[in-house]
């Protein structure tokens, strides 16, 4: 049974959703969502032509490089998302600027007006959702933790497990992966009725195509000499925390798996799959005595998709939304084969101040806040610095 829990967002109702988003981005900071976002059939659309693009000659791909905006494709090996290895996937980012910019497009896309067509749709798909999962972030800041109480570490119990602790509180149901009831009771429900912040509170702080991206990803599979040599290669995408609001990542059921996560085994009841000792920086000291490891994250089925918050909501929130260290491994042996995501990066606009919200939802404008225009440029040159240094200190059979 996975950490991370299932919200469906066409079967309960809003406060309901917003419980449980409280009780997953205040633990393991990630959630799958179904039933809500693009079409099943554009998701499959975007994945085939992707791989179409991937599947081009290095100088037709080339034609069409990133700039400064970071739209376009960027090559394998030149980002370091993490310390000490660079990552080994290779990206064409779309959709920045889209509202008042005209962005080339390669193959397919340029030359099929129904590719064309379907990435657009796909983008405002992905856009609409987040707006609605904003507003639920804004509900959910009203959650009170005593409501939430027990909840996270039964997210790996049994379904007997769970039932009994929701008869136990006397609550009403709310659906959770694997099928395990969980619920928000009626006092809760009464509270989010007389909410301080507003639902719109996130949501007007994105306008619709300017600093929002989705990225078509690619992680070629290795080679027999690579696969030889793999604890001397890089990683497919390095430990790093999200910089924006939220990303959705879409990810092909049948595809290689290898997201992992990395969490405190007090959030969680739970076998890790790896054991990592030391804590991450920065983490509280209750936090920091705890045993952390990586957890591999869950393929939603057809449909769904992960979502996981970023810094600028970690920081929005004071603190109650977590922005998790996550990465992407190669795989076990058998499965070594190509990984190919779509991920969609939700970005405040570059002048919104993240003034915390404090319990209770007040906004606390009391000092000055750091701009999302700020956090995103000095997490952008942190970047650069880094793949620089790998670059310059790291020594790569395919450098």
């Amino acid at each position: 049974m996975s950490v991370i829990p299932t919200i469906d967002l066409a079967a309960d109702s809003p406060e309901r959703q917003a419980a449980l988003i409280k009780h997953a981005l205040s633990s393991v900071g990630f959630f799958a969502v179904q039933d809500a976002g693009p079409a099943s059939e554009d998701i499959a659309t975007v994945f085939r032509d992707s791989k179409t693009f991937f599947g081009l000659e290095m100088h037709e791909k080339e034609t069409y490089l990133a700039g400064r905006s970071g739209s376009g494709y960027t090559k394998l090996l030149s980002q370091a998302l993490g310390e000490g290895r660079r990552d080994h996937k290779e990206t064409f980012s779309y959709g920045k600027y889209c509202a008042n910019t005209t962005q080339p497009m390669p193959p397919p896309f340029k030359d099929s007006a129904e590719a064309t067509e379907t990435i657009k749709r796909f983008y405002q798909a992905c856009h609409d959702v987040s707006e609605r999962l904003m507003e639920l972030f804004a509900l959910a800041l009203e959650v009170s933790p005593s409501d939430l109480a027990g909840i996270p570490h039964l997210l790996g119990g049994t379904s007997s497990e769970l039932t009994s602790f929701a008869d136990s509180r006397g609550l009403m149901s709310v659906s959770v992966c694997c099928a395990p009831m969980l619920r928000c009771d009626s006092a809760t429900v009464r509270q989010l009725d007389d909410v301080t912040l507003p639902k719109e509170h996130f949501r007007q702080s994105h306008s619709f195509g300017l600093n929002t991206a989705m990225s078509l990803i690619h992680y070629p599979r290795l080679s027999d000499t690579e696969r030889a040599e793999m604890n001397m290669m890089d990683i497919r995408a390095g430990e790093h925390k999200d910089w924006g609001t939220m990303t959705l990542l879409f990810q092909e059921p049948s595809g290689a798996p290898g997201l992992q996560v990395y969490l405190p085994r007090s959030a969680i009841d739970v076998s890790p799959t790896s054991q990592v000792p030391l804590p991450v920086p920065g983490t509280s000291r209750l936090e920091a005595e705890d045993t952390w490891a990586w957890y591999d994250a869950p393929v939603p089925p057809p449909g769904g998709f992960l979502v996981n918050v970023g810094l600028a909501m970690e920081l929005w929130s004071s603190g109650a939304y977590k922005a998790t260290l996550h990465r992407v491994i190669f795989p076990d042996e058998g499965a070594l084969g190509d990984r190919d995501t779509l991920a969609f990066f939700v970005q405040p606009d570059d002048d919104v101040a993240l003034h915390p919200v404090l319990p209770g939802g007040i906004v606390d404008t009391s000092q000055k806040a750091i701009t999302s225009g700020e956090l995103f440029d000095s997490k952008l040159q942190e970047s650069m610095n880094r793949f620089k240094k790998e670059t310059t200190d790291t020594p790569s059979i395919r450098a």
